[in-house]
């Protein structure tokens, strides 16, 4: 005989509402239904940011999401935009889209269109083809700090 483990998925599914509270409880469902808009400037030059560190916080203009003192900005779920508006040389400035982890980053001027960043697999850290960048603009929706395919347990 089979068992079936039920994921936090299949209980928001079932909108059981003995279940469905604690289960969308962890999903953070109003940060995920955010657009979230961050404009990172004064950054020391580099190639890798985590963009969920308090350290980036400090340094971010962020409208779409009124955070707590002590929360940092969500991992990215969905890219809508990501620009690159200043940086040590020019060949870096310009608009990105994004690879996964194992992707090839490249810079505007390489590609003569837009730029390729890569993103980590857990959404928290860009990753751009130079380290000269100093200031990006990023709008995104943010992802679910819990998995969704995890074993649910009741109320966590």
């Amino acid at each position: 005989m089979t068992t079936h483990t039920i994921d936090r998925r299949e209980v928001l599914n079932r909108v059981n509402l003995s279940e469905f509270d604690a289960a969308l409880r962890g999903t953070k469902p109003g940060d995920r239904m955010s657009v979230i808009k961050a404009v990172f400037a004064g950054l020391t030059a580099a190639a890798t940011y985590n963009i969920t560190t308090a350290a980036m916080k400090a340094l971010a203009t962020i409208t779409g999401i009124n955070l707590a003192t002590d929360e940092n900005l969500p991992a990215l779920g969905y890219l809508l935009t990501l620009r690159v508006v200043s940086a040590t040389t020019g060949t870096v400035v310009g608009t990105y889209i994004l690879t996964d982890i194992a992707g090839t980053v490249l810079t505007p001027a390489t590609s003569s269109a837009v730029g390729i960043a890569r993103i980590s697999d857990d959404g928290t850290t860009l990753t751009f083809a130079s380290a000269d960048v100093t200031a990006f603009t990023i709008e995104y929706s943010p992802r679910s700090p819990v998995s969704l395919t995890a074993e649910y347990t009741n109320g966590l």
